[in-house]
């Protein structure tokens, strides 16, 4: 008879710091559930503890503050811990019986003027300048992706919108997208980082639950922005063809502002990349896995027309004491450049 193998069973672990002050240990036996969402495009990050409270005190002496910082890791030991992040206490929930407390926190860099809106022109800015201007009232830093195209505009104008919400359109608009991490605002292009190579490749045998679905609906082969330009008094007109479309035969026709023909041509690419991303999408859940992240990507094998790679847009780290550490995806199949 063949000897059993026996292979380890890695021992999540966790590190919480509230106001710079490592309360792990004080706080393990209440904690029920911790989750950890991690999201693209600019959208805020999010923490949540779930911990019970018979002893009521987190409703009393122990009560957080609104504002107060907390930071999150997350894994499992002898492995490096994720780095989730600094957060802001936004929101804290009691409810019962049995005494349940809820801390839930927003990544720390949305700050309220980050969301108030404004009007702002801009003249003779590169788009990364315009992302610098903007970075630099928040104290941030702009990292730009290597070798991405970066348009000039002779006017442009922030209306009635947050910082947030514009530097969103002007990304979307280009074929670009941003997020934060730590002090810095990471600007890039969208097909640079869908290019990356996979973190890790998943299996049937790899993944808990599964949902794949593919759609034809609203997808192209083609897009054409087209613009009477006022200034020069001419039509600006480009088109661009799209890869991966399937049975996409439609051309998606757009009248959208733009000064030049490069501004036309990275827009009518990024609107047909827009409509066309979300051709296969998934939403799995997998054991536990650090090295998923909001916009990596991994590949999936074992699924047939299904395999490939696939960009992560929202991942949310779960650890609780009935199913252990898992690791729930929302992700996008990506279009083939070639």
């Amino acid at each position: 008879m063949a000897a059993a193998v026996n292979y380890p069973v890695k021992s999540p672990q966790w590190v919480l710091t509230y106001e710079n002050v490592n309360i792990t240990a004080d706080i393990s036996s209440m904690v029920t559930a911790l989750t950890y969402t991690d999201t693209l495009t600019g959208r805020a990050g999010a923490v949540e503890v779930a911990l019970e409270d018979h002893q009521r005190l987190w409703q009393g002496p122990w009560y957080p503050q609104q504002g107060d910082k907390v930071n999150l890791l997350i894994g499992y030991q002898g492995e490096e811990l994720l780095p989730c992040g600094d957060f802001e206490i936004d929101e804290l929930e009691l409810h019962g019986p049995p005494d349940q407390f809820a801390i839930r926190g927003l990544a720390a860099w949305i700050t309220p003027a980050m969301r108030t809106r404004n009007n702002v022109g801009f003249e003779g800015q590169t788009l990364m300048e315009i992302a610098s201007t903007i970075a630099a009232k928040y104290n941030l830093t702009v990292v730009g992706a290597a070798n991405a195209l970066n348009p000039t505009f002779a006017r442009i104008t922030q209306h009635a919108e947050s910082d947030l919400a514009f530097l969103g359109r002007l990304a979307r608009d280009h074929g670009y997208n941003f997020t934060v991490r730590g002090n810095a605002l990471v600007f890039y292009a969208m097909t640079s980082l869908e290019m990356a190579a996979p973190v890790l490749t998943l299996g049937r045998s790899d993944i808990l639950s599964f949902s794949f679905i593919n759609k034809t609906h609203l997808t192209y082969k083609a897009a054409t922005v087209a613009y009477q330009y006022p200034q020069g008094k001419q039509l600006i007109t480009q088109s661009s063809a799209g890869a991966g479309a399937g049975a996409a035969s439609d051309t998606l026709k757009q009248a959208t502002r733009c000064e030049n023909g490069q501004q036309a041509t990275l827009k009518a690419e990024s609107a047909l990349h827009e409509m066309n991303k979300t051709k296969i999408t998934l939403r799995a859940s997998v054991p536990g896995a650090p090295s998923l992240s909001a916009g990596n990507v991994f590949a999936i094998g074992g699924f047939g027309a299904m395999d490939g790679n696939y960009l992560i847009e929202t991942v949310r780290h779960r650890l609780t004491r009935e199913r252990g550490y898992t690791s729930e995806v929302s992700a996008r199949q990506v279009i083939s450049q070639s």
